[in-house]
């Protein structure tokens, strides 16, 4: 059986099982393992030498790697190492072979070692036994992130409630010093109102941030209601002036666009962390360098959308699929929870609306936000 027979065989038109790469110069040896672990159930595809099973690892990443030590252009023990290099492939198990029982060859940096010759069962029976091991802790990290996310919303609803009352008083106090200096005309009266003025807002998006938490925690619905997302934006872009003013320059587009049904509060939280977020994302640099655009918009689907683009490090490709998992981060550690875009989402999906994030090539991140407009929400 020729090299091109077993790709096309491996690759049907579905997948059966897992997807297991046979790295394997022996073209005997290469057709007994296709035929014996394709009828055991797997998925199977062949390469003849190390170069090619790495590049057939990135471009199908498998479930599991059976390799040849000796191999022409790369060996066995480089393509473990490369494997390694590879944040997306370092995880994928592998099983070495080799005729050769010396100590070197045992010591190969994989997950099993077996020797030449060995019955085809051996084989299958490793394999087995390692998938199994991976599913299980597999399981184990999603159910411990699940009790980790359990034990969170506990304590962010116990947070939310213990701010929620000293905020009130807060409040209460600036709106009490504020009507009473009302009544005064003094010059520095009215200095003191201005600073009050900006407390309160301060203190009231707070009180919208504590609601959302005790949303996200409960479960209990925002109240929707048609919202002008420009406003937001507007908003949003004006509380963060003094931050952006000193580290970016904020390109704006603004077309019209139609109100949709959202909760503005929690809508405004969603932009004022994708905005920090664009803005963390320059190490270095000043406005003259650092670049954030807002856009928006309505698309054909007349849906409103916000984009907000920078011309930072960007996000590399092979984490683009994991930045919306909880506790997720790309941040060193302390400067970042990996909460961020996950309650973002959250927030977008429970307005109907879906959140995208892109990487181009050439640097960069985008994060497109699209909601649809209010009579659809209500249709």
């Amino acid at each position: 059986m020729t090299e091109a027979a077993h790709l096309a065989r491996a690759r049907g038109p579905s997948r059966i099982g897992p997807h297991i790469l046979v790295v394997e110069d022996d073209a005997d040896l290469g057709e007994v393992l296709f035929e014996e672990l394709s009828a055991t159930g797997y998925e199977v595809d062949v390469a003849t030498d190390g170069l090619q099973g790495l590049s057939m690892m990135r471009a199908t990443l498998p479930d599991l790697v059976l390799v040849d030590l000796c191999l022409p252009r790369m060996d066995g023990w480089q393509l473990r190492i490369e494997q390694r290099k590879d944040p997306r492939l370092a995880r994928i198990p592998m099983i070495a072979m080799s005729a050769s029982g010396s100590s070197a060859a045992r010591a190969v940096d994989a997950d099993l070692f077996i020797a030449k010759p060995f019955e085809i069962r051996t084989i299958v029976d490793a394999i087995d036994n390692i998938l199994t091991a991976r599913t299980r802790q597999d399981d184990l990290e999603r159910g411990i992130q699940r009790d980790r996310i359990a034990a969170l919303e506990r304590l962010a609803g116990g947070l939310a409630h213990e701010i929620n009352n000293p905020l009130t008083y807060l409040l209460l106090s600036l709106e009490g010093a504020d009507r009473m200096l009302s009544t005064t005309q003094d010059q520095k009266a009215g200095s003191a109102r201005t600073l009050l003025a900006s407390a309160l807002e301060g203190g009231q998006r707070i009180r919208r941030i504590v609601d959302s938490v005790r949303i996200l925690t409960t479960g209990r619905s925002a109240t929707l209601a048609p919202v002008d997302v420009r406003g937001v934006v507007h908003s949003t872009l004006a509380l963060m002036e003094g931050s952006l003013r000193e580290r970016v320059t904020v390109v704006t587009r603004f077309a019209q666009v139609p109100f949709v049904m959202a909760d503005e509060g929690q809508l405004g939280q969603v932009l004022l962390n994708l905005l920090t977020n664009a803005v963390q994302a320059f190490s270095a640099g000043g406005p003259l360098d650092n670049q954030i655009t807002v856009d928006v918009r309505a698309d054909d689907a007349d849906r409103a959308v916000v984009e907000i683009a920078d011309n930072g490090a960007g996000i590399p490709d092979y984490l683009l699929h994991r930045v919306f998992e909880p506790f997720f981060t790309t941040k060193p550690v302390g400067e970042g929870t990996g909460l961020g875009l996950s309650v973002c989402r959250g927030i977008i999906t429970r307005f109907g609306g879906e959140i995208e994030i892109a990487s181009p090539p050439g640097g960069g991140t985008r994060v497109r936000i699209s909601l649809p407009c209010a009579h659809a929400a209500n249709e």
